[in-house]
Order: structure tokens, then sequence, then C-alpha cells
């Protein structure tokens, strides 16, 4: 690998001239210690790089060539293919990763998201909670974390003093932007109640709890300005953080049931593709039928808003759409960008039995709507753990 970036270095500076068998013999006794590299080499190489897969092989190569992702002139400013972070491996700080895209696993050192939960994001970063209910937000490429304000810090959330690992607190967390941007906002569903807290990064020391009058939460998201949240009624509420005082309203009614929406367990996600809000129905079964529930997946149904009529549409293709829902902020990608996914199909991730202290593997595959018929993932399969299932991420660099 450091032999391929200094030729990609040796081209930019010598496009008219090749490496021979002596040079390179030449040029790898001189730079024997890769380690030794001057900064401003490194960062000549790295900003030659355009995708996350190129990345992680460069940070892969020592520590001094890792630590160069801290300087935000070495940001990839390309297209991120999603990685599928795999779940945590018992006693280990290095944390797996799936791209799609190379069909690798790449393994990074992530300490500070070890024994935590973590929610995935389309910006690149984890929002992590540890059994004392500390959170912070997590880039696990460059590690730079920045806590958010304790729970505790929030006197009527009524948060429990330390959580065992099978007890459920946090439900979910987005975002509504990268924390480099000043206006990010981070919203949590919590509680057995599904109710919602915000905070800011940096700029809040506690949360703020948003009205819960609506009936408990199941997903949140973050659209045009504002935070779009669906309830256990399957209506849609909009909460609008952009001015000095937040604005609640009823964004959509609930759509008409069909049958196959009223059987079993469900569970309701919110996606944003293409301008378009699209509601996605995950049908579950027990398949164990004891006092634990053992839930899986058996099909989904997805409605798109009609924005002018506040209606619900049945939709029967995706079409060039791939959603990515679970353990992590939903999102969308075109197929047209990511053509390493599949379109019209839903890449879903377990979000309720990863919390659960007994042995499982986890509910997750790649549905396709064309056929109906869910396929595994050729990874992630046998690492169990209670912290933290696979989760989807867009990597990034800043």
């Amino acid at each position: 690998m450091a032999k391929f970036l200094i030729l990609l270095l040796f081209k930019k500076n010598n496009p008219s001239t090749s490496l021979r068998t002596n040079d390179w013999e030449d040029l790898h006794m001189v730079m024997a210690d890769w380690s030794k590299l001057p900064d401003d080499l490194l960062k000549v190489i790295a900003k030659r790089l355009n995708s996350a897969e190129d990345y992680a092989s460069f940070g892969a190569v020592c520590k001094s060539w890792y630590s160069i992702f801290g300087d935000k002139e070495c940001s990839c400013s390309g297209l991120k293919s999603p990685w599928l972070m795999l779940a945590e491996e018992k006693d280990s700080d290095i944390r797996q990763f799936y791209s799609p895209l190379t069909g690798k696993v790449y393994e990074i050192l992530v300490p500070e998201a070890a024994g935590k939960w973590s929610w995935g994001s389309p910006y690149g970063w984890l929002v992590t909670l540890s059994t004392h209910f500390d959170m912070s937000l997590l880039n696990p490429i460059t590690g730079i974390h920045i806590p958010l304000p304790s729970l505790h810090a929030c006197p009527h959330m009524n948060v429990p003093e330390k959580s065992q690992s099978n007890d459920i607190f946090i439900y979910k967390a987005v975002l509504s932007s990268s924390p480099s941007f000043p206006e990010c906002a981070v919203m949590i569903i919590y509680s057995d109640y599904g109710r919602l807290a915000l905070t800011k990064p940096g700029g809040h020391r506690t949360w703020t709890l948003l009205e819960s009058d609506y009936g408990p939460v199941e997903d949140v998201i973050y659209f045009d300005g504002s935070f779009l949240a669906v309830n256990m009624s399957w209506e849609v509420w909009m909460y609008d953080v952009s001015g000095s005082e937040m604005k609640t309203i009823r964004f959509a009614p609930a759509p008409v049931l069909h049958e196959i929406d009223e059987i079993g367990y469900d569970a309701k996600y919110l996606v944003e593709a293409g301008g378009e809000i699209y509601m996605v129905i995950r049908n579950l079964y027990d398949t164990a039928r004891r006092d634990i529930p053992y839930m899986r997946t058996w099909t989904f149904s997805v409605k798109k808003l009609d924005m002018s009529s506040k209606r619900w549409e049945d939709v029967e293709d995706m079409e060039h759409s791939t959603f990515f829902l679970g353990n992590n902020h939903s999102f969308s990608t075109s197929a047209s960008d990511y053509p390493e996914f599949r379109r019209n199909t839903i890449y879903f991730t377990d979000d309720y039995c990863g919390f659960l202290d007994i042995p499982r593997n986890f509910d997750m595959g790649i549905y396709n709507f064309h056929d109906t018929q869910i396929q595994h993932y050729p990874v992630g399969h046998e690492a169990l753990s209670v912290f933290s299932a696979p989760l989807w991420i867009k990597p990034s660099f800043s």
C-alpha cells in the first residue's frame, strides 16, 4: 500500500517519467521507515485519495499516516459509499467495517466506542451512549469525538443512575447535519414512552425535552430544516428548530392501513429520497413465543407522502432508490450514484434484538421489492453483542 501511494506522488511530480525496477529498490532503501515520512508529503498523498476505502488503506500503514486525517485539508470530497459497521467483539477496541463497494472488511481502532451503544448517520458520525448515560459524537474514521450534555444534566428526564446491558433508555439518535456545521442539532428518542429530547453540540449544557402529547415516537429524521417524527398512531409531526422558539406542527395524518400492515408486529421508519418523504413499515413476527420475543423481519411495505394533499400513497416500486434502515439515522441512496447497491431494495439492520442480553443472530439483510425475498449480508453474523448491533454509516473525514 505504501509503495502504491509513493507511486501516486511520484507520478504527480513527474508525469512523463516511469519508475524502473532499480528506482523502486533505491526508493525502498530511502523510504524503508514509512512512519517517518514528513507531514507535508503525507498531506499531498492524502489529498489525492478519492474514496473512503483508499483512506482506510492509507491510515492502516501506521499511526503517523492515520494521524494526518486530523488536518481538514486532507478531507475526502468525493462520494462516500455506505459502510456496515459490524457488532463489537468482546474485549476489543477494533471495529470492523464492511464496504459493499470493494467487498472487503476494514479494521479500524475505535476505542471511544467500546462498551457503548452507537447509532449511525449519513454524515459519517456516530452518536454514542455509555452505561453511565454520557453521550458524545464520534467520527470512527478520524477518531475525533465531541462530548454532548450528560443525560443526568436534565433533571426531568428521569435517567437511571446506571444502565445494565439489556436496559434500553435511548432508542435512537439522529443528527441534523455534520457537527462541522454550527447549526447541527441532535435529537434522541428516549424512555419506554418514546419521548423526544434535543441538544446542540457545544452550544447547550443540557437537553430540551419536547412535547410528547401525541403518543410514543418510533422514528425521527431531519428534513428541510425541521425534524419529522412518526408516532405509534402513524401520524407524522414536524419540529421546527430553526428559530429561537421551537414550533410543533402536525405534518401528515396517518395513512390508510391495509390488512398486511396490521398483522403481528410492526416498526415504522421515515426516509427522505429525492426530496420526497416515505414511510416504511417493517413487519415482524415472533419466532420464539416466549417471555422474551425473538423478532424476525418477514416483509416491508412503503408509502409515499403527496406533499400537496398530505395523503399517503402505496409504493410498489422504489425505482432507483435504496433505503438504509435500522440502528442508524434512516437514509437513502440513488443507484446512479452508488451502483454497488441494488436498486429497489432495503438494506436493514437489527435495531431491537441487539439490546437483549441473550444469544441470538441479528435480524438483518437485504429486502428486494421485486421478488419480496430477503438475502443475508455476506458478513456480520458471527459476532453477538449487547452493545451496538450492526449499523449503516456513510464515512466522512470532516
